[in-house]
């Protein structure tokens, strides 16, 4: 086991070394393999392009396609970058048979589905790395405290697979003096436990896990909410625009943005980072479902405290 692991250390340390310092010799071949074409990787992905142009301008090779395009194309690139957990299981997989894989670095990925497929080999070898979609749990629940100061009680819905992320959020809730409930959806289905829930919950916080919030349960859970006059805080844009109270996200510009940031950085000789949360957010405010509970808000303002907290 530990011949393994320091096999696997000292082969992610020579890819690292040699494409580290693969910049300073010349031109850099980047693979941006997408998940989808357009829309939100696209975006992404386009905003990952320029900020490593705006340092580097006319320095890189790019090749940006689909993730099924790739297998067979020569020569194999110098770092790829994969938007989406699509594009992350199909790099993965074109590579995993070799002996020194290019350090891949996956953006726009939620942290459930990067855990889920990472290759834990190259994890810990630091030859692997993400930017995440989602949100850290201290930002979320920090959001909800100064959005709504007076509550206390906070619900979120599992699934089996998620049901492990509850203790970060429980903690981050413990530290700002709020409760958190945990309900997990079992083999009676989504509706028994939301209604318990609700129940005994003045805030419903959403959790990108699509065993439990997709197409074919959002506006359900949603009208159970709003029924219930429990607020609900999503995760991106598109709850605040059918009904959500709040959501806390990351545009795609933003993940890529910092994905380009981490893949500068490694280019010229730092270690890939730990993957980690995106750094720039957005918050969203349904005015309309805000006035209909009696709350007032200031997207801009709200948006603006959360920042000043988490500044040093």
């Amino acid at each position: 086991m530990r011949r393994r692991f320091f096999t696997a250390l000292a082969t992610a340390c020579l890819c690292l070394m040699t494409y580290g310092s693969a910049w300073a010799a010349g031109a850099v071949s980047i693979w941006v393999a997408l998940s989808e074409t357009g829309g939100a990787h696209a975006e992404a992905a386009e905003a990952l392009r320029t900020e490593l142009d705006r340092a580097q301008p006319g320095r890189i090779e790019w090749r940006v396609a689909h993730w099924s395009r790739f297998p067979g194309v020569k020569p194999e690139p110098q770092w790829v970058v994969a938007v989406g957990t699509a594009a992350q299981r199909g790099m993965q997989e074109l590579f995993a048979g070799g002996a020194t894989p290019p350090p891949l670095l996956a953006i726009l990925v939620p942290r459930l589905a990067f855990e889920r497929i990472a290759d834990q080999a190259r994890l810990r070898g630091g030859s692997l790395s993400a930017v995440f979609l989602d949100q850290p749990p201290a930002r979320q629940l920090e959001m909800i405290r100064l959005a709504l100061p007076a509550v206390s009680n906070i619900g979120i819905l599992v699934s089996a697979e998620s049901k492990a992320h509850g203790a970060s959020l429980e903690k981050a809730a413990r530290e700002r003096g709020m409760r958190l409930a945990i309900s997990q959806v079992g083999q009676d289905g989504l509706f028994p436990a939301l209604q318990s829930l609700l129940a005994e919950v003045e805030v419903l916080l959403a959790l990108p896990d699509p065993a439990v919030y997709n197409s074919q349960t959002a506006a359900n859970i949603l009208t159970a909410a709003y029924r219930q006059q429990v607020p609900l805080v999503g995760f991106s844009p598109a709850y605040v625009r059918a009904g959500a109270l709040l959501a806390l996200y990351s545009t795609p510009a933003q993940v890529g943005l910092r994905g380009g940031e981490v893949l500068r950085q490694a280019l010229s000789g730092k270690p890939l980072p730990p993957p980690q949360w995106p750094r720039e957010f957005a918050v969203g405010v349904n005015q309309d479902v805000a006035r209909s509970l009696g709350i007032a808000l200031d997207q801009a303002q709200l948006g603006e405290q959360l920042r000043q907290r988490e500044r040093p």
